[in-house]
C-alpha cells in the first residue's frame, strides 16, 4: 500500500444499513492503513461528496431505477478520477459485472462476500495512482513537445520572412 496515503476515505453508496455495517466490520478487521467511511443512500449525493473520497463502494440496485446500469451511468464519469468498486448480487448475470468494468469500475465484489474487499481497495488505489501519474507525465510531455514545436515553427516563420524580403531576425525567440 502507498505510504503517502494518510487515510483512505471511502464513500459507500448503499441503501442497506446492515450491509454498510458489514463493510465497516471487514474494513476494521482487515485494513492495513487508516481509513474512514462516509455513507450515503442516493446517487445524487455522490457528486457532492466525491471530492472528499479516495474510493467509492457502490451498490447499484438503489433508488428504484429501472436497472443497476442506470445508477452506474449516473456516476461512471467519476471512475476516471476515483476508483469505484461495484457490489453485485450472487444471482446477477455476468453482464452487469462486465458492463461496469467496461465503463471504468475498478472491481466488482459479490455482496456479502467481503473477504477480498481490502485487497480490491488496495489494488484499485494502486492502479489509480499509477494511472494518474502516467496521465500527468503524458500531459507534461505533450506540453513540453508543444512548446518545442511552437519555437521551431516560429524559427521557420522567421526564415521564411527573411527569404521573402523581410531581413529582420528576431533574436528574442532563440
Amino acid at each position: 500500500m502507498n505510504k503517502e496515503i494518510d487515510k483512505v476515505h471511502t464513500l459507500v453508496v448503499n441503501n442497506d444499513s446492515n450491509e454498510v455495517e458489514n463493510i465497516k466490520t471487514w474494513l476494521a478487521q482487515d485494513m492495513r492503513v487508516p481509513w474512514s467511511v462516509t455513507h450515503c443512500v442516493k446517487v445524487a449525493e455522490v457528486v457532492s461528496r466525491s471530492n472528499k473520497a479516495d474510493l467509492i463502494i457502490l451498490k447499484p440496485e438503489i433508488e428504484g431505477l429501472a436497472s443497476p446500469e442506470q445508477v452506474f451511468k449516473n456516476i461512471e464519469g467519476m471512475a476516471f478520477e476515483i476508483p469505484i468498486i461495484v457490489l453485485t448480487s450472487e444471482g446477477d448475470t455476468p453482464k452487469l459485472s462486465t458492463y461496469v468494468m467496461e465503463q471504468g469500475a475498478a472491481d466488482t465484489i459479490i455482496r456479502g462476500q467481503f473477504a477480498r474487499l481490502v485487497d480490491a481497495i488496495e489494488f484499485a488505489l494502486i492502479r489509480q495512482r499509477i494511472t494518474t501519474q502516467a496521465r500527468i507525465a503524458s500531459e507534461q510531455s505533450f506540453s513540453d513537445n508543444h512548446e518545442k514545436n511552437m519555437t521551431e515553427k516560429e524559427r521557420h516563420r522567421q526564415i521564411l520572412r527573411m527569404f521573402s524580403g523581410e531581413y529582420a531576425f528576431d533574436q528574442s525567440n532563440q
